[in-house]
Formats: structure tokens, sequence, C-alpha cells
């Protein structure tokens, strides 16, 4: 490329308040020359990055130059043609691309619509596992309850009073304190009778183990008859302490780990329910009953009675 390239030259005329652009023909020439240089031999250009001249000039300035040559020539430009050849290449290979982009988000639309649909679907089987396993839990723990249904705990008994023979003390102590069940052959009757440890709160609430709470060891009593059990069970409640011996003894029922629990958290309800102006109280063995506006409702869960609560 030989010569000095003329930069355009920018000039505002009067009256309109707009910009308008004004170019010697001259420089625009050496334009092109080199615009066809660089389009032809792209390779063969020598940059100087110490000389303005030297630079290649902008996308927008390439645009104008060639759409005013285009213009002059009557659309019969060697760089007009070169350029719209370049530009419908570069086209093709964009929505070639685009194409394949779309392509790709379809098959990844329709991968998400499967993983959505399967995802529905473990969903579905997730809380189908959770109510199953949550039946097998209720029926777990009422068939263990089943099965200390004819045991007793006996509570109040100072430590040690059994002696070496815990059975024996305590058909004793229930034959002295229940005089007019004699009619039953209480060695037959008692078939077990041992200390066990009891998780008890001050007021002697059965809870679980936790902080605040006395470890004392009860007694557990096996009947072989329910009926005597029922018996036992309703003389010595907690609110009707038996004294006999020198000891004051009460019972309550012998429920699973689970039961206890449950009947416990629910038990904390029954003040936030009474706050709200509803009647609450426990049913045996670990259920709240409430009545709020004529509406009963019975809950076995400490986490349906709070949704319940707060709604």
């Amino acid at each position: 490329m030989k010569g000095e390239v003329m930069a355009p030259v920018w000039s505002r005329e009067k009256g309109m308040g707009a910009r308008a652009m004004s170019w010697d023909y001259s420089g625009i020439q050496q334009i092109l020359h080199r615009l066809d240089d660089l389009l032809l031999n792209p390779d063969g250009l020598e940059i100087d990055a110490t000389k303005r001249e030297a630079t290649p000039p902008s996308l927008g300035l390439i645009y104008q130059i060639i759409v005013a040559h285009h213009k002059q020539t009557q659309g019969d430009s060697k760089i007009a043609r070169v350029a719209t050849k370049q530009l419908q290449v570069a086209v093709s290979k964009i929505e070639k691309t685009c194409s394949e982009i779309g392509e790709q988000i379809a098959t990844i639309e329709g991968r998400a619509d499967v993983l959505e649909t399967d995802l529905g679907a473990m969903a579905r089987q997730a809380a189908m596992h959770d109510t199953q396993l949550s039946d097998i839990q209720w029926k777990i723990e009422d068939f263990e309850n089943r099965q200390r249904s004819n045991n007793l705990l006996i509570l109040g008994i100072q430590e040690g009073t059994e002696g070496q023979d815990p059975r024996a003390y305590i058909i004793r102590l229930f034959k002295a304190a229940f005089l007019e069940q004699s009619r039953w052959d209480w060695k037959k009757e008692i078939q077990r009778a041992h200390r066990f440890p009891l998780y008890l709160k001050k007021q002697t609430s059965v809870v679980g183990a936790g902080a605040g709470l006395q470890q004392r060891r009860a007694f557990i009593v096996y009947f072989g008859n329910y009926l005597l059990r029922q018996i036992i069970f309703e003389k010595a409640r907690p609110d009707s302490k038996i004294s006999c011996e020198g000891c004051t003894f009460f019972s309550r029922p012998d429920f699973c780990h689970a039961t206890v629990e449950r009947h416990w958290r629910l038990r904390q309800l029954i003040s936030p329910f009474q706050e709200r102006g509803a009647e609450a109280f426990l049913l045996s063995p670990a259920r709240l009953k409430t009545i709020y506006k004529g509406t009963v409702r019975v809950f076995s869960s400490e986490i349906k009675a709070k949704e319940y609560l707060q709604s």
C-alpha cells in the first residue's frame, strides 16, 4: 500500500443540529486499496502498532466505506462482492450453528421432560414408601404395646426394700394392700417382678431420657391375668396412691418407648391449645383430643397437631 491514508473529515452543517460526515474521496480510495489487500492476502498485512494509520479500520467505518463505494460504483465493486461473499459464508455458518444449538436445546428439553416425569414418579413412590413405613411403625408399636399389656409399672417403692427376692416382696405387698382381692392366687397371677430403669420427671410423669430428668428403678410386674392387672391399676392410680408396709406406691401402664415419647410431646401441646380457647386433653395411650368451636379432632402425630395449632 502506497501513500498516506487520509482520515475522514467530520463537520457540522449549519441549521441542522445533527452531525453530518463529509469524506475525502482520495482517502477513501486508499482505504479501499488497503481493504482489497487485506481481503485478498490477509496474512501478508504488516501492522505497526506504533503507527495509527497502519491500524485496520473499525467494522463500523468499513461498513460505511463499503456502502459509500457501492453507491458510487453502482454495485460494481470487488470489495463489495468479496465482503458480500464473506458475509454470506459467515451468515451460513451462524445459521448452521444456530440450527445445531436449536437441536441440542430440543434434545435437552426432551431429556428434561423425561427427568421431570421420572422425578414425579419417584416423588410419588417416596410418598407411598413413607406411608407404608409409617404404617409398619404403627403396627410394630401396637404389637409391642400388646405384648406389654399385662405389665404394670409400680413406682414409689424405695430402692433395696425388696431384698433379694423382688417377686416375693411384691406378692406380700399386694396381699396386704388389696385385702379385698384375697380370692386371687397371687403366686400364680404374679408371674414376674423385677426392677427396671425408668426416667421420671419431678412430677413423676413418665417421659423419655433427656436433660433435667431423674432416673429411678421402678418395678415392672407381669400379671398372668389381665383382669387382675386392671384392678390393681385402677386402685393404684397416681392420683390415688396406696400406702402399705411403710411405702407409698402407685401404678402406671407399661408402654413402649415410642408411645411414651409421643405421649409426652402431645402433652406439651395441651397448654398452647388451651391458650387458643380450645379444650385439649390426652387419650390413652398417646393421642391428643381437641374441641374448638364445636369441631372435634384427635391427633396421634405431634407434627399434625402443631400444623393444626398454627393454622
